[in-house]
């Protein structure tokens, strides 16, 4: 095992943090949930709130490959210096002071999520400290990368029994630039989990990349120093953009070399494609995830997400 790098103060302090930053031009809190009902049959589902007004919820289905989405916006009430959120019948908020414990409820045409959420490791800091460089500079970032998931999926009027593991980032800074990114999180068998991503200028060069694991420990090991490359894509009939389906990322002080595989390639999202503004397209959805770390075989779950941002 390598030795881990000493970690700088914390620039992120909960739960003060984990509620809206009014001062900050964007904010955002992701979930993501790899899901099962009690016959076994696999779903995921993703839900964004933005501090803009914005609100992406996705239910997939993947025993029948159908993904369904909902785009909205509306106000984003929310409570500085704590998480609560709300939105319609929509709400994200702590149920725990004393624990990383949250309710989850998300509506939309025809979909819907209601999951109680606890996790079962402490906030992973981006970059071991909580400041990340991103498209338009500084951000401040944090995931839980392991909460357990109970609750219900709603789909075209069928209420659907769940539970599984989930992801939850949250992210904010003054200026979201040009360029894109591809960003990975992975939660492998063993109970290690890695965020990574590279951050693109706009003509596809990489301007950085940066990759941290949390060990079961929860100690962190953080590096810029690893190698991903794409190695099989779907080009989307619609905005006719290409997406990565199969990548292949590798670290050798861990020992790691993983393929991250699209459990379905047609998870594209049209962002603001009634508005008169430009079309932002990107891809988000779940992965499975094999090979190696710390030498060791493995595999596991993972979320992934391809943005390229409106020049």
């Amino acid at each position: 095992m390598p030795v881990k790098p000493k970690k700088s103060s914390p620039k992120i302090r909960f739960p003060r943090d984990e509620g809206a930053h009014p001062d900050f031009l964007t904010e955002w809190w992701y979930g993501h949930f790899s899901l099962a009902d009690p016959q076994g049959r696999e779903y995921g589902a993703m839900v964004a709130y933005f501090n803009v007004g914005l609100k992406i919820l996705m239910v997939y289905d993947l025993q029948e490959e159908r993904f369904y989405h909902s785009i909205s916006s509306s106000a984003l009430h929310h409570t500085k210096g704590q998480l609560d959120l709300h939105w319609h019948r929509d709400n994200l908020v702590r149920t725990d002071p004393k624990s990383f414990s949250y309710n989850l409820k998300s509506y939309g045409k025809d979909i819907g999520v209601n999951l109680s959420l606890k996790s079962d490791k402490p906030p992973l800091l981006g970059c071991s400290d909580g400041l990340v460089e991103w498209s338009g500079g500084s951000a401040y970032y944090y995931s839980f990368t392991r909460m357990k998931a109970k609750g219900t999926i709603d789909i075209s009027g069928r209420s659907i029994d769940v539970q599984g593991v989930g992801w939850m980032d949250h992210q904010w800074m003054t200026y979201l630039g040009k360029g894109g990114w591809d960003w990975f999180a992975v939660q492998l068998d063993n109970d290690k989990d890695l965020v990574f991503w590279h951050i693109v200028n706009p003509d596809e060069s990489i301007r950085s990349r940066d990759l941290t694991a949390m060990y079961p420990d929860h100690m962190v090991y953080h590096t810029q120093d690893f190698m991903l490359e794409r190695i099989d894509s779907w080009v989307s009939p619609d905005s006719r953009r290409e997406y990565g389906l199969l990548w292949r990322v590798r670290q050798e002080a861990l020992g790691l070399d993983l393929e991250i595989r699209a459990k379905c390639a047609q998870q594209e999202i049209r962002l603001f494609e009634s508005l008169s503004i430009p079309v932002c397209p990107f891809w988000e959805g779940r992965t499975s995830i094999s090979g190696y770390f710390d030498g060791q075989a493995v595999s596991g779950r993972g979320y992934a997400e391809q943005v390229r941002l409106p020049i």
